[in-house]
């Protein structure tokens, strides 16, 4: 069990009025490797229906959020899946990101939650806290769903403030600070060297400024950044949350915003009114057109963020490195994606061959190709870096996280709606500080103690 996972079960409504669920953990006793792989490491000593779970048959609801290239790279594991396993039919459903978590909503309140559906990390807690989803780990000891390749940090991201676990992780995502490494170098600071800290970043920046074409800003200004707040308390060894309430304490998070505050007074940062009007679109960002020399993205935002920057201004190179880190350690966490399986799901011993074939399928990993993040299983994840065919961009954002996961990155727990009480509410407190003139101490106060009276009503 991961240090930031305690073992205790909660009942929270996934939304108003939603009732509780039962997790059902009968249908878990026993176990079966369902699913023949290509996997040649740790086989499980039970398979098919000799285990107890059943036959691998029938029809089999998924639901995952994408859209494009994704439903079709998706649609093509099922479509393996079901080639391997005669008498299987998969039904997908699927949507873009907010849409897709509104319907499961909908679904999870009405006990009507597909078999198999996909799940993040920052969303687990409304899910698995109210018995929505399955543990998995009887169907792990079993052999029903194996994991030998997938690292232990990666794996605790899929587990619950209870310690159970809810989802395997198949792609993980992780925060990076993206670098016009032609501005910098022009600029004569080159790259931060790995393992720099964050005081070494505010170094980094100050120095960048001065020999910058006028006009462009070092940093886009973070302060109300929460991936750059997460990487700071993490570089320190600070939790985030503990006991559903926020665990960081007021001088914390007072110390990360006056960091950017004097960042920004020195000229060294876009302004918060820029700030304020960027566009949302990571591919959009002021990075990507060439405005500022760095800002934190997403870690496989790198391709879509060169492809703009070079219909801008052509010859600039993008690049990316890990977060900073501190004496805490690594600054860089998981956000992982991955498949559950509910509570009320009917056909476990199909759900269970369907995740096991996901996370060990060679074919079925070369075919996503690390579409929502980097592949977990480090067998595939060698495989795509070893592919003479693999873009240098993308070979790149995948050997970053080999880096990140190299480092054994910290797991946050994140309490049950996270992102709709927190994240939105940390940008608007950094406002009143970066606009509104209020000091970064009384910000910090109001956000935790409005932060935490959200959470105890959930």
């Amino acid at each position: 069990m991961s240090p930031h996972t305690r073992p205790r079960r909660r009942a929270l409504g996934l939304v108003a009025g939603a009732a509780t669920f039962t997790l059902v953990l009968t249908a878990c006793s026993g176990g079966t490797r369902v699913g023949e792989t290509t996997q040649e490491s740790a086989a499980p000593e039970a398979s098919g229906a000799e285990a107890g779970l059943g036959d691998v048959e029938g029809t089999l609801r998924i639901a995952y959020w994408g859209s494009g290239p994704r439903v079709d790279l998706t649609n093509g594991v099922s479509d393996l899946f079901v080639a391997e396993n005669p008498g299987v039919t998969v039904e997908p459903e699927s949507a873009d990101f907010a849409a897709y978590f509104e319907r499961l909503n909908v679904q999870g309140s009405s006990g009507n939650l597909p078999c198999v559906p996909q799940m993040q990390g920052r969303q687990l807690a409304s899910y698995a806290t109210q018995g929505a989803l399955m543990d998995l780990d009887p169907l792990i000891e079993s052999g029903a769903i194996t994991v030998p390749d997938i690292p232990e940090e990666v794996i605790d991201t899929g587990r619950g403030p209870d310690g159970g676990l809810y989802f395997i992780p198949y792609g993980a995502a992780y925060d990076a600070v993206e670098i016009n490494a032609t501005l910098a170098e022009q600029a004569g600071v080159g790259l931060p060297e790995e393992g720099y800290t964050w005081e070494d970043f505010g170094e980094y920046i100050t120095e960048a400024q001065g020999s910058l074409p006028e006009g462009i800003a070092a940093a886009n200004l973070g302060g109300g950044l929460p991936n750059y707040f997460i990487a700071w308390t993490q570089a320190r060894g600070e939790e985030m949350f503990e006991d559903d309430q926020i665990a960081f304490s007021e001088e914390t998070l007072a110390e990360f915003w006056t960091f950017w505050e004097d960042l920004r007074n020195a000229g060294a940062t876009s302004t918060a009114q820029q700030r304020a009007e960027e566009p949302p679109q990571t591919e959009q960002r002021y990075v990507a057109q060439g405005k500022v020399m760095l800002d934190s993205v997403p870690g496989n935002a790198l391709t879509p963020g060169q492809a703009t920057l070079s219909g801008l201004a052509p010859g600039q190179e993008l690049t990316t490195v890990a977060m900073p880190s501190g004496e805490g350690g690594s600054g860089n966490v998981l956000f992982t994606s991955g498949w559950a399986i509910s509570a009320n799901c009917d056909n476990v011993p199909t759900a269970a061959a369907f995740i096991d074939f996901w996370a060990n399928n060679d074919e079925a990993a070369a075919l996503f190709a690390s579409n929502n993040g980097g592949v977990t299983n480090t067998r595939h994840l060698q495989q795509q870096l070893d592919n003479p065919e693999l873009p240098a961009l993308k070979k790149h954002e995948l050997e970053l996280y080999q880096q990140v996961i190299e480092a054994k990155p910290p797991t946050v727990s994140y309490p049950a709606g996270y992102q709709a009480n927190f994240e939105t509410a940390f940008n608007r407190a950094y406002e009143t500080v970066s606009l509104g003139g209020t000091s970064p101490e009384d910000a910090a106060a109001a956000f935790i103690a409005e932060v935490n009276a959200a959470f105890g009503a959930q």
